[in-house]
């Protein structure tokens, strides 16, 4: 199919698919509902983060005082001299997961003994009274708590101002309170903490349980006095929830305010099961019919590019060998040769580059015959020797010009089945190919030899720098090149070893590249193996 006519299928079906789904998802009531519903889970799961951070941070604040001796916490104050110790050390460090406390302090539960270390680089922000800090401690150990040695909690309270209590309070084996361990933080800091991750880094939540990316404007928290600790919620948002957190963040107030726009659009579009089908095939064929019409402009666009680089390509090789003919021949027309050897040298060249000439125009008028119209060679044995005979007649001139050696090896029995022409076409490419990466001085040797006993390889090997094994396939594609070759001098019509291929396979054969020895490459026509006729007086010329 064309590739225009796939795109005007596309936008049709793309046209029938926006109806469809206009038309299905109508419903907003339901749409409202399924978006507070979204927003209280959205609330919830805020919190549900938000906890799990304040255990990591907790813990990794007391972390140190589980792992020292209990003789290194016996002396009175040393726990919390401890801890203050190490904010000191980690002060300024731009450490994310310490929270820069004011006081630390620490409660044995059955002597009800506090005490406290006064940290703060604000004198005037004197800690709490014991008191109160002695009946927050005590709070803490009536907590429900995870089946975990230490349980972290976060006290609000109006008697503390801006500030807040986190505690963790550690148990015995029966599960009975030892100790509480805590710290007092400005609550505004420990917010920004907890809650901050969620929309300076969105998306904290995954998306793929259901939930939305939140930004600036769609969470508040309030402290246990009411007043905001953290956040605003905008005047646009339609969808709002309020949850009141239980466990390490209990006495915290979160609300969340989400906009439509927030809300993926799967979450809130309701339709039957019949309708989701047909919207979902709908889709499919629209996006088959992209997927064919882009493959087809793709292959469109490369093979515009490939004529253009095929044109430029032959182009360059008529060029080339017509201002030599055009120059010899005017020098030989105005007699300014200044001897007899630069004559034959004019008349050598002239006839090497007409050679030239026709080997490309042959290989554009059988690459061209072999697309437009059957082709069907005239196959019969062939003499290898008399083949790499009429190649070499070819190209002589050629390889004498390149300063490289042409060598022969084929036994005088061996023959194949092929066109003659054809064959020797392919043969004159394949050693065209060996001169433009030899060297002056290399060897280019024609070789042929039996290969079991019903096929024949023809074999025509360079010393040139030699080519990827995983470039060697798409080479024998029309106009394919390296892309060693594409700004380098070694120009081409990128059809010579396409020809190879066509006239190996229609003659019933195969052609491929392989590693030269000990280096270069090996080109291989593997053709069938036949049987010369035997020679008989007239055929030799005797009388």
């Amino acid at each position: 199919m064309p590739g225009p006519l796939l795109w005007v299928l596309a936008t049709v079906l793309g046209g029938a698919t926006i109806v469809s789904a206009a038309t299905i998802i109508h419903d907003t009531s339901r749409q409202r509902a399924a978006s507070r519903i979204v927003a209280r889970a959205t609330a919830e799961q805020v919190v549900a983060l938000a906890s799990e951070r304040l255990n990591v941070t907790g813990l990794t604040q007391f972390a140190v005082l589980a792992h020292l001796p209990p003789a290194a916490l016996s002396p009175r104050g040393a726990a919390v001299g401890v801890l203050a110790a190490i904010q000191q050390r980690v002060a300024g460090s731009g450490r994310t997961d310490f929270i820069d406390a004011s006081a630390f302090f620490r409660l044995d539960v059955a002597t009800k003994r506090l005490d406290v270390a006064d940290v703060a680089a604000d004198r005037a922000q004197r800690p709490p009274a014991n008191e109160l800090l002695t009946e927050l401690a005590l709070g803490a150990t009536a907590q429900a708590r995870a089946p975990r040695r230490f349980t972290i909690h976060l006290a609000t309270d109006p008697r503390l101002g801006d500030r807040a209590v986190l505690t963790a309070v550690d148990y015995d084996s029966a599960g009975a309170p030892l100790v509480v361990n805590g710290l007092v933080v400005r609550s505004r800091d420990v917010a920004r903490l907890l809650f901050g991750r969620v929309v300076l880094d969105p998306p904290v939540v995954d998306t793929t349980i259901g939930l939305v990316r939140l930004d600036t404007l769609s969470l508040e928290v309030h402290a246990a006095d009411g007043h905001v600790i953290f956040g605003s919620i905008g005047d646009g948002s339609r969808f709002r929830a309020t949850v009141r957190p239980i466990g390490p963040l209990e006495g915290l107030v979160v609300n969340v305010g989400i906009t439509q726009s927030q809300i993926p659009r799967q979450l809130v579009a309701f339709a039957p099961t019949m309708e989701l089908w047909h919207l979902g095939m709908l889709m499919v064929c629209t996006m088959l019919v992209i997927a064919a019409a882009a493959g087809s402009a793709r292959r469109e666009l490369a093979l515009a590019r490939a004529r253009s680089d095929f044109i430029a390509g032959v182009s360059h090789d008529l060029r080339m060998p017509l201002a030599q003919i055009l120059l010899a021949s005017e020098t030989l027309a105005m007699q300014r040769e200044r001897d007899a050897g630069e004559r034959r040298r004019m008349t050598t060249s002239i006839v090497r580059e007409t050679k030239r000439l026709i080997a490309l125009v042959e290989n554009v008028l059988l690459f061209s015959r072999s697309g437009a119209v059957e082709f069907t060679p005239n196959l019969e044995p062939l003499s290898v020797q008399a083949l790499f005979a009429d190649v070499v007649d070819a190209v002589q001139l050629a390889v004498d010009d390149a300063g490289q050696r042409l060598e022969v090896d084929a036994p005088p029995s061996l023959a194949v089945s092929g066109d003659r022409q054809l064959v020797r076409q392919a043969l004159v490419n394949l050693v065209d190919n060996a001169l433009k990466y030899g060297g002056r001085g290399s060897r280019i040797r024609l070789s042929g030899a039996s290969h079991g006993s019903d096929a024949v390889r023809l074999c025509v090997e360079d010393e040139g720098p030699g080519i990827p094994a995983a470039e060697r396939a798409r080479l024998f594609e029309a106009y394919e090149r390296l892309a060693r070759d594409q700004t380098s001098e070694r120009t081409g019509s990128g059809l010579g070893l396409a020809v190879v291929r066509h006239v190996a396979r229609s003659c019933g054969g195969d052609a491929w590249l392989e590693d030269g020895s000990p280096i270069g490459t090996r080109a291989v026509i593997e053709l069938r193996a036949a049987t010369l006729p035997a020679r008989t007086p007239e055929t030799s010329g005797v009388a």
